[in-house]
């Protein structure tokens, strides 16, 4: 006689996984026994299934001690704003930043050596930012 395919071996262990939920049909259910009759790789698939089932269906539930909140759609349309604000915050930073330096021009090396605050434009402004984008990592809820 012929071997089982895998195929099939595949197809029944599906039909045994559907008849232990009840919702097989019975002509796919008398296919299963006479498959179930024929092959010991089968028979102990289903022998482990059933016993896995099993002791999931008779495992009592667990009590939870805290409840679970699944955030709202507002709040993640809002954490989506912020994401969206945060990456224009950026890339307009980026951009002024090689607008500036292109506009001022690049350093030469004969240039002479000027402090930092002596090259910055608006020093108040830039200190303003970086005290926002701090009070921004520390209360993120302020970031809008």
């Amino acid at each position: 006689m012929g071997q089982i395919s895998l195929d099939t071996c595949d197809r029944m262990r599906e039909l045994f996984s559907a008849s232990l939920d009840g919702e097989l049909a019975e002509l796919d259910s008398l296919r299963l026994q006479a498959h179930l009759a024929s092959c010991s790789g089968c028979r102990a698939y289903a022998s482990t299934a059933e016993a896995a089932s099993r002791l999931v269906r008779e495992t009592p539930l667990e009590q939870l001690t805290v409840p679970i909140v699944v955030p709202g759609r507002r709040y993640a349309v809002a954490r989506k704003l912020q994401v969206a604000a945060a990456a224009a915050a950026v890339t307009a930073t980026v951009g002024l930043s090689v607008a500036v330096g292109t506009i001022s021009g690049p350093s030469g090396a004969g240039a002479p050596h000027a402090t930092p605050s002596a090259t910055l434009r608006f020093p108040d402004q830039e200190l303003r930012m970086l005290q926002r984008a701090s009070q921004a990592r520390t209360h993120p809820q302020l970031a809008l």
